[in-house]
This record gives structure tokens, C-alpha cells and sequence, in this order.
């Protein structure tokens, strides 16, 4: 019996099929790995053949890229040559846009915020949320505070503001050129970025420098500082040649002459990595150029001194502000500016705490304001304005006398059963004067009626008119700046009746321009134009400039080359006779011998002759709780102290104006009891005498009064003067 063969088995049956799938897919993917290698080729072929070139090229535009090379600003002297300004180096943290625009949106943020974080200023603006810094989380109010201040004193508190913006605002990042965000950056900050290495792409720590100023409060007023270019004059500046992150100078000196101080930025060629740091200098294109260096009108020495001795008379009488300001009748040269409180220039330059800038700013004596270039009543010292324009004008002559009963009566233009009391200071009067003796008594019926006239009580005397007045006064340079090279200075104020009429409608009075006569009411003048107005009085006429720079030291040829400026030079003449102006130099003289500034009373040195006038002003201190101004014990508005003087008399080499002021003092002040002593030291100091001693008299009691004035028992200025009509 024949057998069947056996059944096929099922892994022999799938034989033929399985080999034929696995040919098929093999096939496939021999088409598919062809495909690619067809791509690839092709892609490799566009990037090679067409595009090429333009990848070359930005391969090496990226790989050498060109840097600024930091340009030393110039440096400043004193007029003895010592340096009063330096640059020092610090530690300058910049970033590179176009290296950070290549990582992600969430890690450029952790990058610039780990800056922030290490150098302790705020990343985003004050319109972005609160970041969190080294002190925690700093929520929006005070980072908005904090932005304000960096705007006010030019340091942007925030990196990002640093940052170049496009056309919808945003940050742009693009540019391979380094952007300082912090320029003042401590070597512990630095150290700890530069430690972190690679983990900071697109950051760059380099060495840099800052404004040093060794003199701090003394000179910061005259100097100024820098900082970064105003939110407001960005456009003007970059007009200019500036980028947005450049320092300028900010005020006084620093920012007055910008133009000569900055130098000339170079440029080099450098290597970099992908992240924008250097690997190696290519070549230098073009070497930086130093700015050009200034020197000064002042000594250094001489400005603390008067320092010194401007601090020690307030704190005589309890003031807590005042000012002096000196300078060379001969050129306009300026010996001395000094105002105090002051405040340190360094804060701005080296850096300070929001915390500190708030203490400046909320100070209520103010010391970011200069008072030698703010306008005050200037009181008494105002007469020789009066004087010498009178006698310009035939109001009066050398010889003419006028009565002083120690009061004059002024009736009121509409009813005259109203008369209004106009007193002099010394309440006996002092008699028959002529101008050179009520100059040196400072006798205020003098002025009253050679200001605005009087023809009562037997009376005959015609007077010079608040028009004519004020035009006297401008030419003396109130009521206008002096142009010295300080931001800030005020014109002051010369009040005539077109003035009044358009402030406020009212009609001016003959009692006005009595008032104006004597250096009060309306009338506002800074220590500065004072001194100005003594030492033209002391030349022969000449009103200069006040300048503080001697001359600009260049220190390298410059194509083109910069233009500058010529310190100094007139303002204009005096409209005075020469006999006239030396009338009024009598009539200080006499101040000085035998009125209102004996040295038994100010503690001038006999040494020398010297030409004086006191002065003591009064002024409204507000006070809100009792809604009226301030006044001492018998009723009287309180005063400032004044005093302007020129010496030697006979070849002056220094005119000045000592002002103190008097605001919430209880009492007033006189100008020859606390600011002429202050004036006696900064003379004595100016022409090497000894130092004044607390006892320092040459007599026990005035000096006999020559013919035609009577000597005050003391000098007690402040007038009672009614506003009449």
C-alpha cells in the first residue's frame, strides 16, 4: 500500500512571497537613498554655485568685524596747573546685539537679566514688569523712580535703553559693534562676568574709564560731570557724529565746552567667534585722538579758601546758604565762584544709589542750585547803579546835597491826605550828603529822591525815572546773563513799568521806583552780575565776560580742524563818564574809611585800600503756616547780607560779591556785620595778609566823617519803606 508524501510545512509554502516583498523594499529604499543624494547635491550645488559669494562674504564680515577704539577725553588744570579733572580706569560691560539675536527669545532674557542681576541695574525699562535683583523683587514704582532720576542726572538706569530700537520700537538685534550698557561697572562685577565665560554669549568686559574729580563739592559747580546724552537732545547730538551710548558732558565746564574735551573715536579690525568676542586684532583703520585739554581761571587753593571762609560766616550767624563770586576787573577772569551748600560731582560720575540721588534731590537748602548765577535782591549794593546814572544824567552833580531827616513823607498821587513813610536805616538821619558820602554811609533818602524825585517839605530834587533806571541798570548787565560757561544762569531781573503792566495789570508808582532806587522790590541780581557791575566801576568802565577757562590747550592736529572758542572779551561799556565812575569809587573808598565797612565793624585789612559798599536786603520767607512771610522779634522782614568790594583801590586786581542769605534765619542779617567779614578773608587770603583775628580792629570807634556826611553808629541798612504811590 503506497504512502502520501507529507504535507509542505507552512515556513516553506511563505518561501517565494517573503522574497519578493524584501525585493521590493529594497528597491525603495535604493530610490529613496538616491533622492536624497539627488538633494543633497542639489542643495549643496545652490549653496556653492549660487549662493556662494554672499555666503562668503558674510562669513567674513562675520568673522572680521571693525570696533571703536575709546577716544581719552581731555583733562582740565587749575590756573596753577594742578589737575582738577582725571580719567580713571573702571571696568565697562557691552553686549553684542547680533550675537544675542542669534539665541532664543528665552535665553537672550536669561542672559541680559544675569547681567543686570550682576552689575545691579535693571534690565528692562520702567514700562516693562518688575525684575528681580540682587535685593529681591523690585516692583514698578521704583523702578519707574529709579528711571526718572538716570534721565535727570544722564545715566539710563535700565541696559535696555542702551539697545538700538526699529521701526515699531523694539529691540533691534542686529550689529556686530559692541553697545556699552555700563560703563562703571566694579572690578568684582567684572570678574564675575568675565567668569562666567561662555555662558554669557554676546557679552563683552573690557577696560574703560570714568571722570574723576579730586576736588568733589569745591569745584562742582564749576565743573560738572557727564553722562550719558539726554533722552530730549538725542537727535541733536547724533546729528553730530555721537552714537546713543556715548557720555557727554553734562554741566558746567564739562558740558560748555563738549566740543573741545571729547576726542576723536579710532577704529580697528578684530577677529571674533560666533558669539562676537574677540579672538585677535586684525589691524588698527584709524588711532583715536585725545581731546583737547583746558586751563582754568582759578587756583584750586584759592577756591577753598573762600570756601572755607564763606562756610565759616554762615556758620557765624546760623545761615545754611550763600555764595562769592571774584573776579579780575581787568580781563573778567574768574578768581572765585563759590556757593554753598554744593554738592559732590563724583555721585554722577562713579555712581550713586537711587537712594542718593533722592537725598539730593529732596534737600530742602538745594544744593544742585548755584547760587552765585541766582538772582537775589541785591539791597544797597544796587546804588552804585543809582549813583552813577544820575550823575550821568544831571540829575544830581559831585557837589549836590540832599537832606537825609531820616524820613520822607509821599502822598498819594490821588488823595494827598495819604502820605506813605519812606526811612532811612539810620532812623536819625545823616544830615546834608553828597553822593560820594551817601555811597559811603549808604543813606537811602539819597536814593529815594535821586530815583524817583521829591519836591515836598521845601524839596526840589528831579529824579532819574524807572525807565531811565532800568536802562542803566542793563547796561551794568542786570537784567541779562553774563555768558560765563555755566548752564543755569539766570538773567535776573530789572523791572520797569511796561514790565508790570503786562504781569499783572498794575500801575507803577513813584514809591516803586523808590524801592528800585535802594536795590529792592522787584529787582533780582546774582552775586556774579554784582561783582561784574564793581568791577567795571573799578576799571574805568569796561564790562567783560566773566570766563572761567584761561585757554584750550590743543593736543593733536585735527582735519578738520575744531573751532575754539575765545574765552572772555566785553560785554559792552559803561554809558558813565570816567569822573563819574570815579565819583562812585570815592564814595566806596569812603565806605571802607569812614562809613557803613570801617574795618573796626567788617574786619577789612588796612593794609590795602579797598573800595566797598554794603548791603542788606529784604525778602519774603514764605511761611505757609502762618500764610505771610517771616519777620523777627520787632516786626521786621527778614534780610540777606551783601557786600561787593574792589581792591587795591588805586590798581584793582580783584572785584567781588559776597551774598548770605538769610532764608529761616529768626533775625536779619546786616551786610557789613556777617558778609563783609566773609569778603575780609577771601582779600586777605587773595593778597597774602594775615589772617583776620576775632578782635581785629584798627579802632575802638568809627573814624571821624570828612565834610558833607555823618557817620552811622552802625550799619543797620534795612529800610521800612512803604509802598507808596
Amino acid at each position: 500500500m503506497s504512502r502520501l508524501p507529507p504535507a509542505p510545512r507552512p515556513a516553506e509554502l511563505a518561501t517565494p512571497v517573503t522574497g519578493v516583498a524584501s525585493v521590493r523594499r529594497l528597491a525603495v529604499l535604493q530610490l529613496a537613498l538616491v533622492g536624497v543624494i539627488a538633494l543633497l547635491a542639489a542643495r549643496l550645488w545652490y549653496i556653492q554655485a549660487v549662493r556662494g559669494p554672499s555666503l562668503r562674504a558674510q562669513a567674513q564680515s562675520n568673522r572680521f568685524v571693525p570696533r571703536e577704539i575709546e577716544a581719552d577725553r581731555g583733562v582740565i588744570y587749575d590756573r596753577e596747573g594742578q589737575q582738577v579733572v582725571f580719567n580713571v580706569p573702571r571696568w565697562t560691560v557691552s553686549v553684542v546685539p547680533a550675537a544675542l539675536g542669534e539665541l532664543t527669545p528665552l535665553e537672550r532674557e536669561r542672559v541680559m537679566s544675569q547681567v543686570a542681576n550682576v552689575v545691579r541695574r535693571p534690565w528692562r525699562s520702567r514700562s516693562a514688569s518688575p525684575r528681580v535683583g540682587r535685593a529681591g523683587v523690585r516692583d514698578a514704582a521704583r523702578i519707574e523712580q529709579d528711571e526718572a532720576l538716570g534721565e535727570i542726572f544722564g545715566q539710563r538706569r535700565s541696559l535696555e535703553s542702551y539697545l538700538p530700537r526699529d521701526e515699531d520700537g523694539a529691540v533691534a538685534w542686529a550689529g556686530w559693534s559692541p553697545i556699552p550698557v555700563d560703563r562703571n561697572v566694579s572690578r568684582e562685577a567684572a570678574f564675575l562676568l568675565q567668569e562666567a565665560g561662555t555662558s554669557l554669549p554676546g557679552v563683552i568686559v573690557e577696560r574703560g574709564s570714568v571722570r574723576e574729580y579730586p576736588a568733589g563739592p569745591t569745584m562742582a559747580h564749576l565743573l560738572g560731570f557727564t553722562g550719558s546724552i539726554p533722552e530730549e537732545t538725542v537727535s541733536d547730538y547724533r546729528e553730530r557724529g555721537y552714537r546713543i551710548f556715548d557720555v557727554v558732558g553734562r554741566d558746567a565746564v564739562e558740558a560748555t565746552y563738549e566740543d573741545v574735551l571729547r576726542g576723536d573715536k579710532g577704529s580697528r579690525t578684530v577677529m571674533v567667534d560666533v558669539m562676537g568676542k574677540e579672538l585677535a586684532e586684525v589691524r588698527v583703520d584709524r588711532p583715536p585722538l585725545p581731546g583737547d585739554n583746558l586751563r582754568m581761571t582759578l587756583s584750586l587753593s584759592f577756591q577753598r579758601a573762600v570756601e572755607e571762609a564763606l562756610a565759616e560766616g554762615l556758620a557765624r550767624v546760623g545761615a545754611k546758604a550763600g555764595a562769592v563770586a571774584a573776579v579780575d576787573p581787568r580781563d573778567g577772569a574768574v578768581r572765585a565762584l563759590v556757593t554753598l551748600p554744593n554738592y559732590d560731582n563724583n555721585l554722577f560720575s562713579t555712581g550713586a544709589s537711587p537712594d542718593e540721588f533722592v537725598a539730593l534731590l529732596s534737600n530742602p537748602t538745594r544744593p544742585l542750585v548755584n547760587r552765585a548765577i541766582v538772582g537775589q535782591p541785591p539791597g544797597s549794593t544796587f546804588k552804585i547803579i543809582t549813583a552813577a546814572g544820575a550823575l550821568q544824567d544831571g540829575n544830581i552833580n559831585r557837589a549836590t546835597t540832599i537832606r537825609d531827616p531820616g524820613v520822607i513823607r509821599l502822598p498819594n498821587q490821588y488823595n494827598p491826605e495819604i502820605t506813605y513813610d519812606f526811612v532811612c536805616w539810620l532812623r536819625s538821619g545823616h544830615g546834608a550828603l553828597n553822593v560820594v558820602g551817601a555811597l559811603a554811609n549808604s543813606c537811602d533818602v539819597f536814593f529815594y529822591e535821586v530815583a524817583g524825585g521829591y519836591y515836598e517839605q521845601g524839596a526840589n530834587q528831579a529824579g532819574l525815572g524807572s525807565d531811565r533806571l532800568a536802562e542803566f541798570a542793563r547796561s551794568f548787565g542786570l537784567g541779562r546773563t553774563t555768558e560765563i560757561e555755566l548752564y543755569g544762569e539766570a538773567a535776573g531781573l530789572v523791572p520797569t513799568p511796561a514790565w508790570l503792566a503786562a504781569l499783572n495789570g498794575e500801575v507803577w508808582t513813584t514809591g516803586r521806583t523808590y524801592n528800585m532806587g535802594i536795590g529792592q522790590g522787584d529787582v533780582l541780581a546774582s552775586p556774579l552780575q554784582m561783582a561784574n557791575a564793581v568791577a567795571a566801576v573799578a576799571n574805568g568802565g569796561i564790562l567783560y565776560r566773566p570766563h572761567l577757562i584761561e585757554r584750550v590747550e590743543t593736543m593733536v592736529e585735527r582735519e578738520p580742524a575744531r573751532s575754539i572758542p575765545r574765552p572772555g572779551g566785553e560785554l559792552g561799556r559803561l554809558p558813565v563818564d570816567g569822573a563819574h565812575l570815579a565819583a562812585v569809587r570815592e564814595g566806596m573808598r569812603g565806605a571802607v574809611e569812614y562809613g557803613t565797612a570801617q574795618p573796626w565793624l567788617s574786619g577789612l585789612p588796612t593794609e590795602i585800600a579797598i573800595g566797598a559798599k554794603t548791603g542788606t536786603a529784604e525778602f519774603c520767607d514764605w511761611d505757609p503756616r502762618l500764610a505771610d512771610c517771616r519777620r523777627d522779634a520787632e516786626g521786621n522782614l527778614l534780610t540777606h547780607a551783601w557786600f561787593v568790594a574792589f581792591a587795591p583801590a588805586e590798581d584793582p586786581q580783584i572785584a567781588l560779591a559776597v551774598f548770605v542769605d538769610g532764608s529761616g534765619l529768626d533775625d536779619v542779617i546786616q551786610g557789613s556785620e556777617v558778609a563783609a567779614p566773609i569778603a575780609a578773608d577771601v582779600l586777605r587770603t587773595f593778597f597774602d595778609l594775615p589772617p583776620r583775628r576775632s578782635a581785629d580792629a584798627t579802632s575802638t570807634t568809627p573814624n571821624p566823617c570828612p565834610e558833607g556826611g555823618d557817620c552811622p553808629e552802625s550799619d543797620s541798612e534795612t529800610p521800612a519803606s512803604g509802598e507808596g504811590p
